[in-house]
């Protein structure tokens, strides 16, 4: 029996009928029913998510600060060269220590 042919007798015999349909009506009631779980369970990640980070946020402010300083070591040390001080204060030298 092909689609067309099972359609037909679907539509012929009420009995046929009325399975299909209760069966496409629970189909489409548990479609629904997962969406909503699946929204309340992305609700539900997004807020422990922004939870973790609101907890991390003093952490994360020090790792980008530092991430951001060694990206500055990383430029400076690439574009020295032996040879091409040209005088000034020192980074390491200036920090306020009794020499």
């Amino acid at each position: 029996m092909d689609e067309e042919e099972l359609a037909e007798f679907i539509i012929r015999n009420p009995l046929a009928w009325r399975i299909w349909i209760k069966g496409y009506e629970d189909g489409l009631a548990q479609g629904h029913q997962d969406e909503r779980a699946g929204m309340e369970d992305l609700v539900e990640r997004i807020a422990r998510r922004q939870r973790a980070l609101q907890y991390c946020e003093g952490h994360i402010k020090k790792e980008q600060a530092n991430t951001l300083t060694m990206e500055d070591v990383r430029r400076a040390r690439a574009a020295t060269r032996p040879g091409n001080y040209l005088g000034g204060p020192v980074a390491w030298e200036s920090g306020g220590r009794d020499e």
